[in-house]
């Protein structure tokens, strides 16, 4: 028992004198400028990690130096008393710690080979387009970041050959030919045919499929009538604002709707609004079909266009070898129909006769 009371006393004394000279007190350090005081025995990592992350780097895009990943670039560093630290160290009183910031880093770029669209350049005047020149695919080099996918940098290899497509017209007789788009359409598309039956004129009908879909005797009365029926695609679509796949079934669907409901195979297609590229001109022909436009367009389907603006309109413009754009479909057609039966009196006074599209000019094609 005695024994035992001396050894308490004596851990009491190093106790006493351990921490008279400071051996348990916190240990006094600056950090970026901070006073802190952290535990003996701590290292120098312990007292900058909290700071370590927030210093990292970022990583930035190589096209224009955005930041595209905070701390996504190169780690910070510590530096004690003005040298670079391995963070392992023990701190001791009046240490200067500070975190240098990481550096920032590049995304790393990636090269691929693209092809460049063959442009579409188109002449002439007529209504009824034909190849001149099929053009060529152009390629070029791009350098992409592979993070942020921008394009950094990029050259032609070979420029593109433009697709050239001649608008055919015959101006040598005086021959006109009358088109509808946007049918068929309920009342008036039967207007239209009765007042084509009585002058004894022949038209071609641009349909839309989802109509012929939903209204398929009205285009079985064309076609008993003797008329035309053209391919105006499936849903009245920007041909040359679709992918390939839906370009495709846009004016198959239509073909397949229009043979289904009258037994015709169409020949004709007109890209809504006249829009056409390579790409459009190539799938048209690979389906066996020939683009047809315009060369007088009255705009009969603006709002306040009255039937006698829609005739005079028609009237002047009409040369040999004219396509006449009218609508039966698409809206409110009341003008044009009271225009029709004087546009075409008034044409055949000048001397002018009605024909079937296919007549309408000298059409040339290598397909």
């Amino acid at each position: 028992m005695r024994a035992a009371s001396r050894a308490l006393a004596v851990a009491a004394t190093v106790v006493a004198a351990l921490a008279a000279h400071g051996a348990f007190a916190q240990v006094p350090v600056r950090i970026d400028g901070d006073e802190l005081r952290v535990h003996p025995g701590a290292t120098v990592y312990e007292v900058a990690s909290p700071r370590l992350h927030a210093a990292r780097g970022d990583l930035l895009a190589a096209s224009d130096g955005r930041v595209l990943a905070r701390g996504g670039g190169g780690d910070a560093s510590i530096v004690l008393n003005g040298r670079v630290a391995s963070g392992a160290e023990v701190v001791r009183p009046r240490d200067v710690i500070a975190v240098q910031p990481g550096a920032d880093s590049v995304e790393t770029t990636t090269e691929r080979l693209e092809a460049i669209p063959i442009p579409t350049r188109i002449v002439g005047k007529g209504a009824i387009l034909t190849l001149a020149a099929p053009g060529t695919a152009g390629l070029r080099r791009v350098v992409v970041g592979s993070v942020s996918g921008d394009v950094v940098a990029s050259e032609t290899v070979r420029p593109p050959e433009p697709m050239v497509l001649r608008r055919v017209i015959d101006r040598s007789k005086k021959k006109v030919a009358l088109t509808f788009d946007d049918g068929p359409w309920p009342r008036q598309t039967d207007a239209i045919l009765k007042i084509l039956e009585a002058e004894g004129v022949p038209a071609t009908f641009f349909v839309i499929g989802k109509q012929v879909k939903a209204h398929p005797e009205i285009v079985r009365r064309a076609v008993r009538a003797g008329h035309a029926i053209g391919n105006h695609t499936y849903h009245h679509v920007d041909l040359t604002g679709v992918d390939a796949k839906r370009r495709a079934s846009e004016i198959a669907g239509t073909s397949r709707v229009i043979a289904s409901a009258t037994g015709v195979t169409t020949r004709w297609l007109r890209p809504p609004g006249g829009l056409i590229d390579a790409a459009t001109y190539r799938e048209t022909a690979a389906q066996g079909l020939r683009v047809v436009l315009w060369t007088v367009d009255p705009q009969d389907w603006r709002a306040g266009k009255t039937a006698a603006e829609i005739e005079a309109d028609v009237v002047r413009a009409v040369t040999p070898g004219a396509v006449i754009l009218l609508h039966d479909g698409g809206g409110d057609r009341r003008q044009t129909i009271a225009a029709l039966p004087g546009i075409i009196r008034k044409l055949r006074a000048k001397g002018y006769e009605f024909v079937p599209l296919a007549q309408v000019g000298a059409v040339k094609t290598t397909w």
